[in-house]
């Protein structure tokens, strides 16, 4: 069976990981965090606007 990617997977190869995470580490972004990491924060704004829903999500 033939494997595809998501089409959200393949938008995540293109994120510079190391990036975020030097800039996590720098403001200590996760410190005390039990949940929701800034990794897991970033991927679910990401996913916002794609599964339907273009507006903001403050709105």
């Amino acid at each position: 069976m033939l494997h595809e990617n998501s089409v959200f997977h393949q938008l995540q190869q293109h994120i510079p990981w190391a990036v975020l995470c030097r800039l996590v580490d720098k403001h200590k972004a996760d410190h005390r965090v039990r949940r929701l990491t800034a990794k897991s924060q970033f991927l679910a704004l990401l996913f916002w606007p794609a599964v339907g829903r273009c507006q903001p999500a403050r709105d």
